[in-house]
């Protein structure tokens, strides 16, 4: 009865908690909204061209909503992928765009309001402003995926409010940007791995993909969860390899397949839009672009980048580029630190289980068993006397291994084949990015003595929310 009790009383704590934490999501919304409209419009545009468009809205939120990618997503919107440099963007974001526009415009046209037909450039902005204050709301998923990892509730509220000053307000916030819907859909995801359900794992990551190609990279969360964390728990227990592993290899396979499932079908379509016959182009020497005839597959995507956003290994590398490695510094350095201090820590662990033979000699199996209980519970001196792993803080054990992994080869490409920059934005779909801020305030909680790296970065997040808003309304990098 009082395990029943206090089961009980733990629910409702944590629903407490979400319910807090989601009032937090809309006022941060509506804070960011009014600093941003209201910037744009005390402070003249740098780029004018969004009032090409709309010159008679020089004010207000649609005027404030249309800058850098926002651009590209109202023009495909509104006119689909017509161009072939459109084909950088993912149809998810347009396609809620679209569809928010029309359910609003419809809404208004039936209580007698308009008697337009057809959306034009300010419906599909504020209808993809809707959608991502309606849809993303990233908080009850990222609090309990915190404590599904084992973390405790203070920790888990603390890394979702964190979660709330992003390096990024205008695009997370504000703006109709793929990143929100695939910051949210990316817990989504991962919470259920870690609930095993792998079948809404897969649909999460797939709707993500179709966001970001980066979705195509959650797979790994599911090929980790099917595959590598049952085997290691398997030598840890010195079983054999269990008979299902065939069977595991195949679904990890079909849900690794269905994630990139949107990927696939956005360059079948850039084929169909440019390279068949009734789409040849008069103009060109051999009747279609160039890209049609890359081998082994032509693909638009991968051309699209480089042609046109000059992204490529070590492209970005370049003098002029330095302010942007600049303003992407403070987050990787954490990304960096963080995840690598967690691989280098858990695989020197299993380095050393296998090693170890304390003067005998012994076989394969012995050294795997060690090897993968160090992976899993540490140093002997780290364990229970019962054999169980002490608990422990999330980014010191297995539970977040995957997680590590995925944010140092993710931010590693940021840095060396995209531009790196984006980093801002795409840090939000890790919560690794919240794990290890709100691990440094609980480190440095109460320190007086030397650097206080959590106060350092609290100060560096909030400051740079505040410039990164008054940047975005008047149209200045980064975006």
């Amino acid at each position: 009865m009082d395990e029943i009790l206090s089961t009980y009383i733990h629910l409702e704590h944590h629903a407490l908690d979400k319910k807090s934490l989601r009032r937090a999501y809309y006022l941060s919304r509506i804070a960011v909204a009014g600093i941003i409209v209201l910037c744009a419009t005390l402070f003249p545009p740098f780029d004018s061209s969004h009032l090409i468009t709309q010159p008679e809205r020089k004010f207000g939120l649609a005027s404030a909503l249309l800058r850098w990618d926002v651009f590209h997503f109202s023009n495909i919107a509104l006119n689909g992928y017509n161009y072939e440099h459109l084909f950088a963007f993912f149809p998810g974001t347009p396609f809620l765009m679209r569809l928010f526009a029309e359910a609003g415009l419809w809404i208004i046209k039936t209580a007698g309001f308009t008697e337009r037909t057809a959306v034009v450039e300010r419906d599909v902005l504020l209808g993809g402003a809707a959608a991502s204050l309606m849809l993303c709301d990233w908080t009850g998923d990222l609090y309990d995926l915190t404590i599904a990892v084992g973390g405790t509730p203070s920790m888990a509220k603390l890394t979702t409010l964190l979660s709330l000053v992003p390096l990024s307000p205008p695009a997370l916030l504000f703006a109709p940007y793929a990143e929100p819907f695939f910051a949210t859909l990316s817990y989504k995801g991962m919470l259920a791995c870690r609930r095993r359900n792998w079948m809404k794992a897969s649909v999460c990551f797939m709707l993500a993909t179709a966001f970001r190609s980066n979705g195509t990279m959650l797979a790994g969360f599911i090929i980790w969860g099917i595959l590598v964390e049952p085997l290691t728990l398997h030598w840890a227990r010195r079983k054999i390899l269990p008979q299902a592993l065939v069977t595991s290899v195949i679904r990890a396979t079909v849900y690794s397949l269905l994630t990139a499932l949107p990927f696939v079908l956005h360059q079948v379509h850039g084929y169909y839009s440019f390279c068949t016959a009734e789409r040849a182009d008069p103009f060109s020497p051999t009747g279609f672009p160039p890209w049609c005839y890359s081998k082994p597959l032509p693909l638009i995507y991968g051309y699209v980048q480089k042609q046109y956003w000059d992204v490529g290994f070590l492209r970005y590398w370049r003098l002029p580029q330095i302010p942007n490695f600049l303003f992407a510094a403070p987050v990787m350095a954490l990304l960096w630190s963080a995840s690598w201090k967690q691989v280098r820590h858990v695989f020197a662990n299993a380095l050393e289980g296998w090693t170890t033979d304390n003067g005998k000699t012994t076989d394969i199996g012995s050294r795997l068993q060690r090897s993968a209980q160090r992976m899993i519970f540490g140093p002997p001196n780290r364990r229970k006397e019962n054999g169980e792993p002490p608990r422990s803080p999330p980014l010191n054990s297995f539970a977040t291994l995957s997680h590590a992994i995925h944010c140092l080869i993710f931010s590693s490409i940021l840095l060396v084949e995209a531009h790196v920059q984006i980093v801002l934005r795409l840090s939000s779909s890790m919560p690794y990015t919240y794990w290890a801020a709100a691990g440094l305030v609980m480190q440095y909680k109460g320190s007086t003595r030397g650097w206080n790296w959590a106060r350092i970065w609290v100060v560096y997040v909030v400051t740079w929310a505040f410039v990164s808003m008054i940047l975005w309304a008047a149209f200045l990098p980064p975006a």
